[in-house]
């Protein structure tokens, strides 16, 4: 009960301090919230220190969402003093309620209260978004609205087709419970029970950024405040992964169903794994780098929960906790290197060695984790997914996921050193060129057939 009344705690006092903002400086108030935020993160961790201990699941999800969360906010402290033209007030109206509905999915038990977490998810990042105040951002945020609003409302009618088959238990809305569906299903029809999944696979698939369905993901992340950013990538995407988990396992169909819950994960999450990594080889911009490399990490997580066995299922977890930490990470030091840099473009933002060596430092050893070097995290994650697909016997998706994961770790080490010391030279031929003497008067009047006059 305490846990529960923290969980709501938090966004709702982020709300009050933002209403109140008018009472002192800006400053004060971003460092009042990212304090505050911190205060949940560890009352919530002692409160459900029991429950991570023996590995249940919403407890771990509500901490690493927090965790993120904290590290949001005290970024969006130095993200404000970079961005003075920034409201303040409506910034953190709409990320309390952001934070409040990524709680809310991690959370959930219902099938339906998931899905409207979900929803709102959309509308509090998409304005959040907006909050940027430039044309790029409105048309990003249009887009992501309106494409993952279509997605969901596929996803809508395949939760009325559940609804509508365990109607007659007269529960009201436990009747979506992952608990009765689960010891219900066989109440369903197959062919409803194929078509429910396929749409909400699909539609909830398209907020989690899945193969085909990820048109949106990389403006929405790169024009998104990095803060905001970081709880997007980090966290949004791999909370709706876990939430089509939740119901594919709820609802189980034959193995040889050829569109089972399963299958559609394998398919999408190969497919993801694919246009990620054959994107990153020509990225030019350093935000939409790291969003196409979410949609890679999306699809192997998918890959794993594909897989569905409990190794595979403990691996894609694993994943999903070390890209959360990895890639919010990267997300604020790109923001912060695009400010230093005045651009985006990754082929203006060299030679960070000698410019910037403490963003340097961190930049580096994020790409390298990123990428999957052992022992930085990702390395051990994607080694058990790789094991479970050798175990499954799924040769095809092995071979596939493996020279993928090879062609990532070299196109984000060569944007690494690209970035780090890829300017050096331009920058030493332009030092010797300012450094050299100046032509002489005689060195300066033309010449006609080699002989001055």
């Amino acid at each position: 009960m305490m846990e529960d009344i923290l969980y709501g705690l938090g966004p709702l006092v982020v709300i009050l301090l933002a209403l109140l903002g008018h009472r002192y400086r800006w400053e004060r108030l971003r460092q009042m919230v990212a304090v505050w935020v911190s205060v949940v993160l560890v009352g919530t961790g002692a409160l459900a220190y029991g429950g991570i201990a023996h590995g249940h699941f919403s407890p771990i999800l509500v901490m690493l969402t927090n965790l993120v969360a904290a590290t949001s906010a005290w970024d969006s402290v130095r993200w404000g003093q970079e961005h003075p033209d920034m409201r303040p007030r409506r910034y953190y109206l709409w990320w309390a309620l952001f934070w409040a509905s990524l709680i809310t999915i991690a959370l959930a038990r219902d099938l339906a209260i998931a899905w409207l977490a979900i929803e709102f998810s959309t509308l509090a990042s998409g304005a959040l978004i907006v909050e940027m105040g430039n044309r790029r951002a409105l048309e990003a945020a249009w887009k992501y609205i309106v494409i993952a609003s279509v997605g969901l409302a596929m996803g809508i009618i395949g939760i009325l087709f559940v609804y509508g088959s365990l109607r007659t238990q007269g529960l009201g809305w436990q009747t979506l419970s992952y608990y009765n569906i689960l010891h219900h299903f066989h109440e369903i029809s197959p062919i409803v029970r194929e078509t429910a999944t396929i749409l909400i696979v699909s539609g909830i698939g398209t907020k989690v950024g899945l193969a085909p369905f990820h048109t949106w993901l990389p403006d929405a992340h790169s024009e998104a405040p990095s803060p905001v950013s970081g709880l997007l990538s980090g966290i949004l995407l791999g909370l709706c992964l876990v939430t089509i988990d939740r119901f594919v396992t709820a609802v189980p169909l034959p193995a040889e169903t050829l569109f089972s819950g399963p299958h559609l994960l394998l398919i999408f999450g190969t497919l993801s794994v694919v246009v990620g990594t054959l994107a990153l080889l020509v990225q030019r911009d350093i935000k939409r780098l790291l969003a196409y490399s979410s949609i890679e990490q999306m699809g192997i997580m998918a890959v794993g929960f594909g897989v569905g066995t409990p190794w595979a299922r403990d691996a894609a977890l694993l994943q999903f906790a070390f890209h959360a930490v990895i890639k919010s990470t990267l997300f604020y030091i790109g923001g912060h290197l695009s400010v230093v840099y005045h651009t985006k473009r990754l082929d203006k933002i060299t030679d960070i060695v000698r410019q910037h060596r403490g963003l340097a430092v961190a930049w580096a050893i994020g790409i390298l984790a990123l990428a999957g070097l052992p022992p930085l995290g990702l390395a051990y994650s994607e080694w058990m997914i790789l094991q479970a697909l050798w175990q499954d016997h799924s040769t095809v998706v092995l071979i596939v996921l493996s020279a993928a994961l090879v062609l990532a770790f070299a196109a984000l080490l060569y944007h690494l050193l690209r970035g780090l010391w890829g300017g050096f030279e331009i920058s030493a031929r332009r030092d010797d060129t300012e450094n050299r003497e100046p032509a002489g008067l005689l060195d300066r009047v033309p010449t006609l057939g080699g002989v001055r006059h």
